[in-house]
C-alpha cells in the first residue's frame, strides 16, 4: 500500500509513467542492496563458508571491468588497448546504414549578426564550433565586420565554410 502511494507521489512530481517509476525503483533497490552487501561483513562470512561469495564478487568485478572498458579504449588500469580503440571508431559520426544524416547546423534557418552575436548564437552557424566562435568574438573586439565576406578573415573560415553559412549571417 505504501509503495503504491509512494509511486503515485513520484509520478505526480516527475510526470513519469508507472512503468518508468517501477524501473527506477528496481534499479535503485539493486544498487542499494549491492552497496549493503559490498560494505558489510556478509562478504567475509560468505568467503569463509565457501567459495560462493568469492565467485559472486569476482563475477561482479569482471562485469565492472567490462563496463569500464566499454567504449573508452582502455583496460581496467586505464592503459590504452589498440583493439578497444579500433572498436570505438568503427561507426562514423552521423552515419546510419550508409546514408548521411544532416546535422542540426545544416538545417539552421536563422540569421546571426556576426557583429553582436553571442558565442552560443555563433556556434549555431554551419562550420562554427566553440574555437571559431571565440575567434570571431576576438576579431570583432579589434574591428567591425563591414560585409559578410569579412568573416573569411577568421582563421579556419575559408570559401567552403563561407558558402555554407553566408545565408545565415548578417552585419547589420
Amino acid at each position: 500500500m505504501w509503495l503504491s502511494n509512494f509511486k503515485s507521489k513520484l509520478q505526480t512530481i516527475t510526470g513519469a509513467t508507472n512503468s518508468e517509476i517501477t524501473a527506477v525503483l528496481v534499479i535503485l533497490s539493486g544498487l542499494l542492496l549491492g552497496l549493503i552487501i559490498r560494505n558489510s561483513n556478509i562478504n567475509e562470512s560468505l568467503a569463509n563458508k565457501d567459495d560462493t561469495g568469492d565467485i559472486v564478487f569476482r563475477a561482479l568485478d569482471s562485469l565492472a571491468e567490462a563496463q569500464r572498458t566499454t567504449f573508452v579504449g582502455t583496460d581496467i588500469e586505464n592503459v590504452a588497448d589498440s583493439n578497444l580503440v579500433k572498436a570505438d571508431t568503427v561507426v562514423e559520426k552521423q552515419k546510419f546504414l550508409g546514408s548521411h544524416l544532416p546535422s542540426k547546423k545544416e538545417n539552421f534557418q536563422g540569421i546571426v549578426n556576426i557583429n553582436t552575436a553571442s558565442k552560443v548564437q555563433l556556434m549555431k552557424l554551419p562550420g562554427v564550433g566553440e574555437k571559431t566562435a571565440m575567434a570571431i568574438i576576438e576579431y570583432r573586439k579589434e574591428r567591425r565586420f563591414f560585409k559578410i565576406s569579412d568573416i573569411k578573415n577568421i582563421k579556419g573560415i575559408g570559401e567552403k565554410k563561407f558558402e555554407k553559412m553566408k545565408n545565415n549571417i548578417t552585419v547589420d
